[in-house]
């Protein structure tokens, strides 16, 4: 037998070969060429073109593989291939599969993205060896999936959310319910997995405590002070207020016995919605969202798709919580809602969970005056020559049901919130932006030390006027809503209206995102005035601690 060494050596291909490995292959396979390497570069390969030395028996052979051109661009959604386990090999109609779909899109439009693999009839000789090719089947194409995604958008927002450690953005077409862009950070680079990741980075990946591989923007949250453009709807809805009723919104209100405060020393005073909204009034929303009454917040809250899933074809999204009496009686079946519980859920607290998709999904149905879509990712199928096979149509989800009056007294409050109130940090000079802050309280274990990890929350839509984006930006870790996520949304917005005049980004390959907690802050335990039971993990019921 040929030694190898010196000629790898000869050929700088850096081989650890497995003696038991390459017995069994002999035993077992003794015509079918063994790998010694399957992830040549171009250099390699020149390399051994020009010093091949004639030793019959090594060759290269080409596949194609996948290749991510933009590294970690929407690693979440797109998601990722790789070599099959055991039980992948095989598709279902009996083709043996090189990589299958492992996750995201890969994994659930895998059925139309795989092709046929090609194949060589080869003339062996009485020992097995190989003779001659007889023939050669090319390999086929799959199919082309379109998505909803613009590239140069979800660069945009990529590279103005990486920076913040933790966090999520949705862009929304509100027209359509077309996600534009979809980030999470920190991320990964597909790239890694193909053919097959190193034990290392999947280690790396998997005890990161930042969590690279979850998916923010399905993965739910309380949602703070945003959660106060619900129950105005459904305030307004049920009847409970109008755009013009007058609450006394001091600094704290007693609740039960207990002080529920506002995030500012003073109150507000006597104030209307609009007012209640632009400067994210809490005394303001406790006594509206008790006046409202939990079954009609529940009512609006499920025509605006939360505490469900939204149908995304991608792994691990959650519904989010909208809890009410009956949720309290089959999770705690010793306790009882109460009108502090209420109140909790009026300025998006307690046992409240939202994603940050659901919220962008709701923005955008009051954007476009109370339709909710589902989400679409997928807009169609075709084949490698253009042909459409399949195309997705938008789909409605449910009607807000609320008054254009109503509707237009929010909308107009959150444009408020941009040009005069607490989120005056996404204002953009020529372009009227609406939106609502939130600050959510939440804490973090790190270390055998538990940190305040408030959830800072921006959403909204542009243009005022005719919205053509809905959005929603989440920051773990962020000081407030209006300090943190807002300056955010404006970054992306001024990106997404240059593209508009034409000044499109220079897309380069991405690095992954490195998760952090540098937005950690030693907790300190607060009263909240909430009879609630024990909150759900990581998360510290009670008012709004900071500025929105």
């Amino acid at each position: 037998m040929t030694d190898l060494a010196p000629i790898l050596k000869a050929l700088r291909l850096a081989v650890k070969l497995d003696p038991k490995e390459l017995q069994r292959h002999y035993f077992t396979s003794p015509s079918v060429p063994y790998s010694l390497r399957t992830d040549l570069d171009y250099a390699t390969v020149a390399r051994f073109e020009e010093q091949n030395l004639g030793v019959p028996g090594i060759d290269i052979a080409v596949k194609p593989i996948r290749y991510y051109n933009y590294g970690a661009l929407a690693s979440h959604v797109i998601g990722y291939v790789a070599a099959p386990d055991d039980k992948e090999k095989v598709s279902p109609d009996g083709i043996a599969l090189d990589m299958v779909g492992k996750w995201g899109i890969e994994r659930y439009m895998d059925g139309q993205l795989q092709g046929k693999p090609g194949g060589r009839i080869l003339k062996v000789n009485y020992r097995g060896y190989i003779v001659n090719e007889e023939s050669y089947i090319p390999p086929q194409l799959g199919d082309c999936v379109y998505l909803s995604l613009d590239t140069r958008i979800q660069y945009i927002v990529e590279t103005a959310l990486r920076s913040v450690g933790r966090g999520a953005a949705v862009v929304v077409d509100p027209n359509t319910g077309d996600i534009l862009a979809m980030c999470s950070v920190p991320n990964f680079d597909p790239n890694d997995f193909i053919p097959k990741i190193s034990q290392e980075n999947w280690q790396k990946l998997t005890t990161d405590p930042t969590n690279p591989l979850v998916n923010r923007a399905i993965s739910s949250y309380p949602p703070g002070s945003t959660f106060k453009l619900l129950i105005a709807l459904a305030a307004l809805k049920s009847g409970a207020i109008t755009p013009k009723t007058v609450i006394n919104s001091p600094a704290a209100i007693d609740i039960g016995g207990h002080l529920f405060h506002d995030w500012t020393k003073t109150g507000r005073g006597n104030i209307t919605l609009y007012d209640g909204i632009r400067y994210s009034c809490n005394t303001f929303f406790y006594q509206v969202g008790i006046r409202t009454g939990i079954q009609n917040i529940e009512q609006m809250a499920n025509a605006a798709g939360f505490g469900q899933l939204t149908g995304i074809p991608l792994p691990g999204e959650s519904p989010g919580i909208v809890p009410g009496p009956e949720w309290m009686k089959q999770k705690y079946p010793m306790e009882r809602w109460s009108t502090a519980h209420t109140a909790n859920v009026s300025i998006g607290q307690g046992f409240l969970q939202v994603t940050p998709l659901q919220m962008a999904l709701f923005v955008a149905a009051i954007a476009n005056g109370g339709t909710l879509f589902y989400p679409r990712i997928v807009q169609g199928v075709s084949n490698n020559k253009g042909e459409i096979k399949i195309a997705v149509p938008s789909r409605v989800h449910s009607q807000l049901d609320v008054s254009p009056q109503d509707l237009e007294a929010v909308k107009s409050a959150m444009l408020g919130v941009v040009e005069e109130g607490t989120g005056a940090n996404a204002k953009i000079e020529g372009i009227k932006v609406a939106g609502k802050t939130g600050s959510a309280q939440a804490t973090k274990k790190l270390n055998g030390k538990l940190y305040k990890d408030t959830r800072a929350w921006f959403v909204g839509f542009a243009p005022y006027e005719s919205p053509r984006y809905a959005f929603c930006i989440l920051v773990e870790g962020g000081v407030s809503g209006g300090a943190t996520a807002a300056p955010i949304a404006k970054k992306i917005l001024e990106g997404i209206f240059d593209i508009e005049k034409g000044h499109n980004p220079t897309l380069t390959y991405l690095k992954p995102a490195i998760g952090n907690f540098n937005g950690l802050t030693e907790f300190t335990k607060e009263q909240t005035g909430s009879s609630q039971p024990k909150p759900p993990p990581e998360n510290q019921s009670g008012q709004n601690d900071d500025d929105d």
